[in-house]
């Protein structure tokens, strides 16, 4: 990255810009731990809050980016094994996704 001082964000605005980055990254936990508890009628309240924001694709990368960290920090107890794993959890997604459409067309599956 070739960024110059000129380039940079005034410090005011890197820090309203880290504080709506912090509300995503809060948010992101909150869905997550919301839905580990099984809690879906609070689940749906957030989803609903966050739609309305206009926020939903913020929120899903920042889940996203804290997904990659605890893959990282789980690659040293799976003995590198998070890649295979993600691997293999899409390679069975697209085969349900296939039998899935190959039975709604008509096809064997």
């Amino acid at each position: 990255m070739n960024d110059t001082a000129h380039d940079l964000p005034s410090p005011d605005e890197f820090r309203r810009k880290m504080a709506h980055l912090d509300r995503e990254f809060a948010d992101a936990r909150r869905y997550l731990s919301r839905l580990s508890a099984e809690d879906y009628e609070s689940l749906s309240a957030l989803m609903a809050e966050i739609h309305r924001n206009g926020r939903a694709m913020t929120v899903l990368a920042a889940m996203a980016v804290q997904a990659l960290d605890f893959a990282q920090l789980a690659a040293d107890r799976l003995d590198g094994g998070v890649q295979k794993w993600l691997d293999e959890s899409v390679m069975a997604q697209d085969t349900a996704e296939n039998e899935r459409d190959q039975s709604e067309l008509g096809g064997e599956a």
